[in-house]
């Protein structure tokens, strides 16, 4: 004959493996106090026989059978727990009632059923009517359990009154100490008589492009995407954090007994510095990239990161181009010596070997020949040209160099 034993199970959170990225907390527990690693190395699946996918929240009525299933990704040592509506907790596995029961090593892909296959006890459910949970937590060594149940009242299956909250509570301490990697749980719900009327729980299932993002609900840190989390009915605040990504924020209403998809796109974040633009001389206009800046010296410009150019402009002066990278976070200098422009004079003389005069400076000789001379890097203006040849006529003219240009002057001498 086999032993009947009364109240089981309930309450989902899924926690799946997600991408590296720093935990900002160890250990989360959800609004509906289920203990939650938000960056597992491996996987742990709880449920009932009304639901194999341990995501929904059957009803079952006061006395029908009910069977618990287990399944982990690694080896682990299972603990099962179910906690009642009115704050019993009953510990499934480990149980001193038989040998299946005092064996909660499971192995990697192995599904455990509770009761077993020809078990000499049964589980139905007891009242009262409410949400029950049946909690899996796996780890991959033993963990001391007594804080959550104990067999004082029942010597096959430990028991305690601590209720959701201090289960979860209790648990956080226990799993606390040990390593990310080392542990993971599951949670699946299930209803006791009836479902409520307006569940007060529905289910936000959050992913992220790119995934790994941290998720704050409520400004408060939940875990990683891909998550699916189970929330308060009502408007719900929800960040996607990502480094190098711009946040994504948005408002979204949670339905008891639904679930909200959440789909965050995160656009990559443009990363700037600040860039101070000198000249010698000061004064001249700035442009980067094609768009004016501002006139030398200008204040500290914001600008993305990355390889820019930066061309300065200022009357009399030739254009200079500079190439510069900014750097994320910094300030920096970008400086250009400005050159005056200059002019040219092409002088075409009659007499080779004249000697010529600018502004009373020796500058050449006409050679023979050719009778052409070129004088270059002349300053802009008004330039006084005297060109002397001994039994010729002296040449003397005011010549206009002009920036960029080359004058042309033909220089005719006399003999004497």
């Amino acid at each position: 004959m086999k032993r009947t034993l009364l109240g089981l199970f309930g309450g989902l959170f899924l926690a799946l493996p997600l991408a590296a990225a720093q935990p900002v907390e160890e250990v989360v527990i959800s609004p509906q106090a289920i203990v939650v690693n938000p960056l597992p190395a491996f996987e742990v699946e709880v449920f009932v026989d009304r639901d194999a996918s341990g995501e929904a929240a059957p009803v079952y009525e006061i006395g029908e059978a009910m069977t618990i299933g287990v399944r982990v990704s690694e080896d682990a040592y299972v603990y099962l727990f179910n906690v009642r509506s009115d704050g019993v907790v009953r510990q499934i596995l480990p149980n001193n009632y038989d040998e299946a029961g005092r064996n909660n090593f499971v192995r990697a892909g192995e599904t455990r059923l509770f009761p077993p296959q020809g078990a000499r006890y049964e589980f139905r459910v007891a009242g009262p009517e409410g949400l029950d949970k049946v909690i899996a937590v796996a780890s991959e060594t033993p963990l001391d359990t007594s804080t959550l149940a104990s067999f004082e009242a029942d010597p096959n299956f430990a028991s305690s009154t601590i209720g959701e909250s201090g289960f979860a509570e209790s648990l956080s301490v226990i799993v606390r100490p040990l390593p990310q990697e080392a542990w993971v749980s599951d949670t699946a719900l299930f209803y006791v008589g009836r479902a409520a009327a307006a569940p007060r729980y529905g289910t936000l299932s959050i992913t992220s492009e790119p995934s790994g993002a941290q998720v704050f609900i409520d400004d408060r840190f939940v875990g990683y995407t891909p998550l699916r989390y189970g929330a308060e009915a009502g408007n719900r605040l929800v960040n996607v954090v990502y480094e190098g990504y711009e946040t994504y924020e948005a408002t979204i209403t949670v339905t008891g007994g639904e679930t909200r998809e959440v789909r965050a796109n995160l656009r990559a974040q443009q990363r700037t510095g600040r860039v101070v633009f000198e000249s010698d001389p000061q004064g001249a206009e700035v442009y980067v990239n094609g768009q004016r800046i501002g006139t030398t010296p200008t204040g500290a410009v914001t600008l993305p990161e990355g390889t820019h150019q930066a061309r300065f402009v200022s009357a009399g002066f030739d254009e200079v181009t500079v190439s510069f990278t900014v750097n994320p976070g910094g300030t920096q200098r970008v400086s250009a010596e400005l050159r005056a422009q200059v002019g040219a004079l092409e002088l075409q003389g009659n007499v080779g070997g004249a000697v010529v005069f600018l502004d009373g400076r020796r500058v050449g000789t006409l050679p023979s020949g050719t009778g052409r001379l070129t004088l270059e890097e002349l300053e802009p203006g008004i330039h006084q040209l005297t060109v002397t040849a001994p039994g010729y006529s002296t040449y003397v003219s005011d010549v206009e160099v002009r920036a960029g240009e080359t004058t042309r002057v033909q220089i005719t001498q006399t003999q004497r």
